[in-house]
């Protein structure tokens, strides 16, 4: 049997792979999602190498792992979706495709059994209130793998574009049969509505079908065996998501998008030297009435790298009054103690002498530009494996470390994919330096015409927005970044919970130095709020035209822009910095406007973060 090119496919059966992840409720959620198909793709290509036989490792081009024990459950080798191997000639294709194929199955069902058999075991009515058989059966059904064996007669890049081709067919014919574990009058999941909760009703005080009757389990039972609240119904594939932990066994400890979100104030609180004891006395005063109250336990869950040293290892969330009148009432608070919490709440802000924290973060998507079209230019499988190893360490070795020190949470960092959740004083400090180091790793790569370059979204949304919008937004973003002739581009959205996104776009080197000019413009008190509006008013004298039309309201656009600021009260030298911006064209007067805007978010950011 001739050389084969072989590609296999892992993912979801009935959604596409970005829906999966992106179903969630809480951070975690969203990363032990990302995390398991990375886990079992691994598997999957472990399963390929033994199938080929000795070194069978090296006969993968996509991952490439240097060592067999690159693909073992415990290294820290991302492997994408898709794995990519040459089987050598007398090796049969579909015995090596099939031995993948069952490592994922075998690994698929370890998991499913450490994670689920987890889910409520300290309750003594377990069986009762948790249906694990449904819930299995979900999650066998979760995922699917599709594959294709092509010839290398025709070369490398000959067989990988014959073989994309296939596959994509072979996704497009599949048989869809009616789900195992389909029960009448169960209500749906609260991450995605696809799949019947398998928690019982009973544990529940408000039931959502059948009669009212009292809750087989209290608020703090519920949360202890099943971690859920009172209105939250999970899937089996939700609860895996939900209790998911690394291979080590070890709690991974991702942080909660409100912890994020109070990240810059709580950096701001650490470093107030002069009002340090005050803060303290007041945050131990809250903390007792938390305790009191019976909710503490609610917010003890900040992870070890991103703790505050006044609020310890409890969550940022305690900063919001919303965030704590709802685990009050879950709790079943009476109105006095609720009051008496607020009140302390209040204390601790006025002990800081500060207002309220902002309650955004962001959400990177970021990207590698053109990949495929650098790809078909890799003839042999040794520039296919020195290429992907080349993604594997800006995956595995830069990436985890610039989202640490930007105190982020990376989610995923996979080949040339990254999605990462960031803190708004960080961010886009963070970003920049990720699409720098993924220019310095593939520069190898680079030619006269082009050099590899990356392009990202980021997402600035609120912190109790649903985390599939936020992805969204990002995701968004980022087809607005790659939407560009040049790419290597950053598009920033920022959603606030009313109106109209906000979205500003251009180069990397020239959006990100000239944001952060602006808060600092900001943070120096030299840009009159009054601009913003003004500035972004005069994109109506440019709507809908075209060709010259266009061309003279542009112009129009710069005169009132220039006006706009001339009258504006403002240092002269920073009237000239801006005006110099609109004059040479580098951005026109309602682009302007929307910087500014956007430019205030990060500046909030940066002024809660100082001492």
């Amino acid at each position: 049997m001739p050389e084969h090119l072989l590609v296999v496919s892992l993912g979801p059966a009935h959604e596409s792979l970005q829906e999966f992840i992106s179903r969630a409720r809480r951070c975690h959620d969203l990363w032990f999602g990302s995390w398991l198909v990375a886990a079992l793709s691994k598997a999957m290509a472990r399963g390929i190498a033994e199938g080929i036989g000795a070194l069978g490792h090296e006969a993968l081009l996509f991952p490439a792992p240097a060592a067999a024990g690159e693909l073992a459950p415990t290294s820290d080798l991302t492997v994408a979706n898709k794995v990519l191997a040459v089987v050598p000639e007398g090796r049969d294709p579909v015995e090596v495709a099939r031995a993948g194929v069952r490592a994922f199955a075998q690994e698929r069902e370890r998991w499913t059994a450490e994670i689920l058999g987890r889910v409520g075991k300290d309750d003594p009515r377990r069986t009762e209130n948790f249906h694990e058989q449904a819930a299995r059966a979900q999650v066998a059904e979760l995922f699917e793998t599709s594959w294709v064996a092509v010839p290398l007669d025709g070369g490398l890049p000959a067989a990988r574009g014959e073989a994309e081709r296939l596959l994509g067919a072979r996704k497009r014919t599949r048989a869809f049969r009616q789900p195992a574990w389909t029960r009448e009058g169960v209500p749906k999941s609260s991450l995605d509505g696809l799949r019947d909760s398998v928690l019982d009703e009973r544990i529940y005080d408000k039931t959502m079908v059948g009669r009212a009757r009292p809750a087989a389990l209290g608020s703090e039972e519920r949360r202890r065996f099943y971690d859920v609240h009172g209105s939250e119904r999970l899937c089996g594939v939700g609860l895996l998501k939900r209790f998911g932990r690394r291979v080590n066994g070890d709690a991974e400890r991702i942080p909660s998008s409100n912890h994020l979100s109070t990240l810059p104030f709580l950096r701001g609180l650490d470093r107030d030297e002069a009002r340090r004891e005050a803060i303290g006395r007041a945050w131990r005063d809250y903390r007792a009435a938390l305790e009191h109250a019976g909710v503490l336990g609610e917010f003890q869950d900040a992870p070890p790298l991103l703790r505050s040293s006044v609020l310890g290892r409890v969550d940022g969330g305690v900063l919001y009054p919303g965030r704590v009148r709802e685990a009050l009432e879950d709790a079943g608070a009476d109105e006095e103690t609720r009051r008496g919490v607020e009140e302390k709440r209040r204390a601790l802000l006025r002990s800081a002498g500060r207002d309220e924290p902002s309650a955004y973060y962001a959400i990177l998507v970021a990207d590698g530009d053109s990949m495929g079209r650098l790809i078909a230019t890799l003839a042999t499988s040794e520039e296919q494996r020195r290429f992907s190893a080349v993604l594997a360490r800006f995956a595995r070795e830069r990436v985890p470390v610039i989202v640490q020190e930007g105190e982020g949470a990376l989610i995923y960092a996979g080949g040339d994919d990254v999605l990462a959740l960031l803190p708004l004083h960080t961010a886009l400090t963070t970003a920049m330096r990720v699409a720098q180091a993924f220019r310095e790793e593939l520069a190898p790569w680079a030619t006269s015409e082009r050099a590899p370059s990356l392009s990202a979204g980021l997402g600035v949304v609120h912190a109790w927005s649903p985390l599939e919008e936020g992805l969204g937004a990002a995701r968004d973003a980022e087809k607005r970044a790659k939407a560009r002739s040049e790419k290597n581009a950053l598009a920033i959205a920022v959603h606030k919970r009313s109106g109209e996104p906000l979205t500003v776009c251009d180069r990397w080197d020239v959006l990100v130095p000239r944001l952060r000019r602006l808060a600092d413009l900001q943070l120096d008190g030299e840009l009159p709020g009054t601009m913003i509006e003004e500035l972004a008013a005069l994109e109506r004298l440019a709507s809908g035209l075209e060709g010259d039309a266009l061309a003279k309201a542009r112009a129009v656009q710069r005169a009132e822009a220039q006006r706009i600021l001339g009258r504006k009260d403002m240092e002269g030298p920073v009237r000239e910095e801006l005006g110099g911006w609109i004059e040479r064209g580098a951005i026109d007067g309602p682009a302007l406007g929307r910087e500014v805007a956007v430019a205030r978010v990060f500046a909030r950011a940066a002024k809660e973060a100082k001492g």
